[in-house]
């Protein structure tokens, strides 16, 4: 996740640096705590057009009508635990629909079957009083148990069957292959890599489940920069990268500053993905969002880009529309292909459903994403890859190379 956005302040998931407006958006992150407080419990490139948001919303309302042809999803990106120790439980239909769209009952109906659900903990002396704070870098205990706290809430979701962590490629094939309605299949990923006391820790954390890990959130981490405090990927950093490439640990670039990007694509040659995040050619340009040669870059290790719904993330000025994401879709894929986009909506990551691309803001609307990629020119087969299919591929590849790796090691003694 991110730390906390507030519906309608339009300052979002944190962005960018000082030359940019960061100073601004920082501040704003206190409002938002407040608010979440408050609201909570104290494969080939094909050219492309840009659709008409008209004839999105048309083939939004159409797809409505025939849902036994819409595709499951596999989201990269839900807070779930951060959601659900902010209250209300998201076992549960949730009380209030205009705050909040995510829940157990809401990703069923949308169809959601596998998602990447977040260990989401956020640094500072206002946060560290909260499930998932801690007060500062040096803290190394209070991060530690922030992320305990919510990797337990999962284990827990997986003891009462409302879930199943996925931490093979076996589980991820039988969650694929579950019918509609199954418990769906969670791959754990930490958001912020403080919770992890140093990189000998790294395989306890894998040992637990966690199978991506992205190195910071927004405000930079002790291990690299983020995109509202910038620097380099630290010493440590290199060393928790090389501990991930030993397990098969999938890194997360979204949040990391472009220096820390450098950083990470320098310290190895592995597969990288943006779980959350968006195209800076057609956004605000901040860091928060990947550049072009980024995403080249992401696509030439055989990486993967998760479209981030949150309207600041889409467009600037004006609220975003179905067209606006899709737009987004069509920029990735002509630099990458097809096969390298997919979902990561980051809904409710603090923010309303409200503040989402218009129409697409809860678990039951990605429907209408289908319906303004298929009026972009995409057909069935690419409909079904970017819900589903492109994150399943890498995932699964991730996970065969991580096992037949820990073979290896075990045949050679090591």
């Amino acid at each position: 996740m991110r730390s906390p956005r507030v519906a309608g302040t339009g300052t979002g998931d944190v962005g960018a640096g000082n030359e940019d407006g960061s100073i601004d958006i920082v501040i704003a992150m206190d409002a938002q705590r407040t608010f979440l407080r408050m609201t909570f419990a104290d494969s080939a490139r094909t050219t492309h057009h840009t659709p008409d948001a008209a004839a999105v919303t048309a083939a939004a309302e159409t797809a409505a009508g025939s849902p036994a042809h819409a595709p499951w999803w596999l989201d990269a990106h839900l807070d779930l635990a951060y959601l659900h120790l902010g209250g209300p439980d998201v076992t549960e239909e949730l009380p209030d629909p205009i705050t909040r769209g995510v829940s157990l009952p809401s990703l069923a109906r949308g169809d959601v079957r596998i998602f990447l659900g977040t260990i989401f903990t956020e640094v500072g002396v206002e946060a560290a009083n909260t499930p998932w704070g801690y007060r500062d870098h040096d803290d190394l205990h209070g991060a530690h148990a922030a992320g305990v706290r919510q990797l337990e809430m999962y284990e827990s979701l997986e003891r009462a069957g409302r879930a199943r962590i996925v931490r093979s490629a076996a589980d991820l094939e039988a969650c694929a292959a579950a019918p509609a309605g199954s418990p769906p299949g969670i791959v754990l990923l930490m958001e912020g890599a403080d919770p992890i006391r140093s990189p000998d820790e790294v395989a306890w954390w894998h040992a637990r489940g966690v199978r991506v890990i992205g190195l910071t959130w927004a405000k930079g981490s002790r291990y690299a920069g983020g995109n509202a405090a910038r620097g380099p990927l630290t010493a440590i950093g290199r060393r928790a990268v090389e501990a991930m490439d030993a397990l098969g640990i999938l890194i997360d670039a979204s949040h990391l500053c472009d220096e820390s990007f450098d950083g990470v694509c320098t310290a190895t040659s592995s597969r990288i993905v943006a779980t959350h995040s968006n195209v800076r050619a057609l956004a605000a340009p901040i860091e928060r969002h990947l550049t072009d040669a980024q995403i080249a870059e992401i696509a030439a290790r055989g990486g993967m880009i998760g479209l981030n719904l949150y309207g600041k993330f889409l467009t600037t000025g004006r609220p975003a529309t179905l067209a606006d994401a899709v737009q987004h879709v069509q920029h990735v894929a002509g630099i990458a292909g097809r096969n390298c986009v997919g979902l990561g909506s980051d809904f409710d990551g603090g923010f309303a459903p409200a503040d989402c691309a218009l129409g697409c803001g809860r678990p039951e609307e990605l429907p209408a994403l289908a319906a303004g990629l298929a009026q972009a020119g995409f057909n069935h087969a690419e409909q079904t890859a970017f819900a589903h299919g492109n994150w399943l591929r890498t995932l699964r590849a991730v996970m065969h190379d991580a096992e037949r790796g820990a073979v290896s090691r075990m045949s050679l003694g090591r």
